[in-house]
């Protein structure tokens, strides 16, 4: 029930910052499956106002107890959007490395992040819950979130 609690908060919190986006569907494959395999995300959105410098991060949070460690995953080459435009992203990576970390410290929620800067400011994070476990074959298994699914 934690896990779901968290995922209501971040929702909200998502929700208010994307004002200069709307999205309209998220697609991440593959899900139900190990930590460390290749990660595609899909977002697709509205733009509500311009952006003329856009890059996109795509990064994995990993929540520890006493502090979150931030592991970038890709980014996007450049991109200008148009205020009125509908617009696709696609950000992935070949695996989440996790060398370093304990296998307790990555079994827990972390996040994947798709942020979207326009030069140094930041314009949205859509922040997508990720749920670790540790399976019976030993190892962690993800299950990510779309910040769109109740």
């Amino acid at each position: 029930s934690l896990s779901l609690e968290l995922r209501g908060s971040l929702r909200s919190n998502t929700m208010a910052e994307v004002e200069a986006l709307t999205l309209t569907a998220v697609t991440i494959e593959p899900n139900e499956c190990t930590l460390g395999s290749e990660l595609k995300v899909s977002i697709k959105f509205k733009v509500n106002k311009a952006i003329s410098k856009g890059v996109w991060d795509l990064m994995y949070m990993v929540d520890m107890a006493s502090k979150r460690k931030l592991i970038p995953l890709g980014q996007s080459a450049g991109v200008s959007y148009a205020a009125g435009e509908e617009a696709t992203v696609e950000l992935g990576c070949p695996s989440i490395e996790t060398a370093g970390f304990k296998p307790h410290q990555l079994a827990n929620a972390g996040l994947v992040i798709c942020q979207l800067k326009d030069g140094d400011e930041e314009v949205v994070a859509v922040n997508m819950v990720t749920q670790v476990t540790k399976k019976e074959d030993g190892q962690l298994y993800r299950t990510v979130y779309s910040p769109l699914e109740e």
